[in-house]
């Protein structure tokens, strides 16, 4: 199988499939055996896994695994620093390193100091000579005129309130100039209502998002198919299960397929052998097909048959269950009990080589001799001389006719997979057993159950 059919069969058993992708998973399940295997398989393991109790972590968890972490990092590799190496300052005289600047700078100094002194003197002695400008103030006094009286520092009397109209406040008699204040609003009641108690999701196994809700329903009915150990099939509670299941899946006329899961596919097809002889059915098994099985070239094989009720089904899985102890260790593992998809009509058929009809309906119980279900003797044509005499004789009071043998009941077994591509299927036109099955085929009677049994390993 390729890593995206793997990855849609995982998708399917976490339930996150969208509708495109469910459309290719029921595309998917129903062309290949390897997948319905294989999603049966994980479902049964995810049952499992959400039966187990979940077990706390050890308190020391992180602190192991901190100290393994830090154990397996290496530590950076880091250069160890080199001091760096600073020249001692040596300490040189002033005289030594400039022996003539020192007899030069001397006369310099002096001549500044010279030439200051004699500016600063220049200064002072022309600013003590220069005649002082006397600037005339005016005198305010003479110009202006005496003030007649003191003006008190007593402030005006404010204007008559009601001499004077403000034209932009209009105030009618009795009522305040400052608008009321407005009412307050009511606050409703605020009513606190509970929540509903959180939804219960399971836990996702392979980690993406949790599932979306489902929309409600009232009604489901959910068909689980028949699974149980081949050991048990030998119980009576089991094989009542096991008949109900193949009314169950056989009420529309439909075919039922068994897979029969065993730990080793030759000793499986030599124990339903033993089992149909013990039912009295007879098993033509190819010999190609038996040979390959002794080789390991045979991965599964299927037995068809179209003669047994479904209480003789049920009877012969009984007889499987009771060849299966005499092995040791045992060889059957389970039984899986379904209806045949479309997948397998068109497998079969190539493995046969003809249409066996399988979901047409028997015209009845009456036998007309060897040959397949969709056989009918027309009306028009001629009755043989042999018949003739039986019924005179029979009319005429003569000798009884001798009672015709009871009518064999065959299946066939043949190869269903390979273990190798490259390894092909029996050529139907060559096998001589599914050659002497279809002769002794017969009609399909309406009480019969057209099964396919496939044979597999387990796992």
């Amino acid at each position: 199988m390729t890593a995206s059919q793997l990855q849609l069969i995982t998708a399917a058993v976490d339930g996150e499939l969208s509708a495109d992708e469910a459309r290719a998973f029921r595309t998917l399940l129903a062309s290949s055996t390897e997948a319905q295997s294989l999603f049966a398989k994980l479902e049964a393991d995810r049952a499992r896994v959400l039966a187990l109790t979940p077990v706390a972590p050890p308190f020391d968890l992180h602190t192991r695994i901190m100290g393994q972490i830090a154990a397996a990092t290496p530590a950076p590799h880091v250069k160890r620093a080199r001091p760096a190496l600073v020249p001692a300052s040596v300490i040189v005289p002033l005289s030594r390193v400039y022996p003539a600047r020192r007899r030069t700078w001397v006369p310099a100094a002096v001549a500044a100091g010279l030439l200051l002194g004699v500016a600063l003197g220049s200064f002072a002695f022309f600013r003590n000579n220069t005649p002082s400008q006397q600037f005339a103030q005016p005198q305010w006094s003479n110009t202006l005129p005496a003030p007649n009286d003191v003006r008190s520092a007593v402030p005006s009397p404010a204007p008559d309130a009601g001499r004077h109209t403000d034209r932009g406040v209009v105030v009618r008699g009795g009522e305040s100039p400052v608008p009321p204040a407005p009412t307050p609003h009511e606050v409703p009641p605020v009513a606190f209502a509970t929540a509903p108690p959180p939804r219960t999701v399971r836990t996702d196994l392979i980690g993406f998002p949790v599932l979306p809700k489902l929309p409600p329903f009232e009604r489901i009915e959910v068909r689980v198919p028949f699974l149980r150990p081949v050991a048990d099939l030998g119980r009576e509670d089991v094989s009542n299960e096991l008949l109900d299941a193949i009314g169950r899946e056989t009420s529309d006329a439909s075919p039922v397929r068994f897979d029969l899961f065993v730990r080793d596919p030759a000793r499986g097809v030599e124990m339903l052998q033993h089992a149909a002889r013990a039912s009295g059915v007879t098993v033509h098994a190819d010999a190609t097909t038996l040979d390959r099985l002794k080789k390991k070239q045979v991965h599964s094989a299927v037995v068809y048959t179209e003669c047994l009720t479904a209480k003789e089904l049920a009877a012969l899985f009984a007889k499987v269950a009771v060849e299966d102890a005499k092995y040791s260790p045992r060889v059957g593992d389970s039984l899986h009990a379904a209806a045949v998809v479309r997948s397998d009509e068109l497998e079969l058929k190539t493995v046969l080589g003809v249409d066996v009809g399988l979901y047409k309906r028997p015209a009845g119980n009456s036998s007309h001799g060897s040959g397949g279900a969709d056989r009918v003797v027309p009306p028009g044509k001629a009755v043989s001389a042999n018949t003739l005499d039986q019924v005179v004789q029979s009319v005429s009071g003569g000798s009884t006719p001798p009672a015709p043998k009871a009518q064999e009941r065959p299946m066939v077994l043949l190869t269903w997979q390979t273990t190798h591509p490259g390894i092909p299927r029996t050529n139907p036109l060559q096998s001589v057993e599914l050659k002497q099955y279809l002769q002794k085929r017969g009609i399909r009677k309406s009480a019969a159950v057209p099964a396919l049994i496939i044979i597999r390993p387990a796992g």
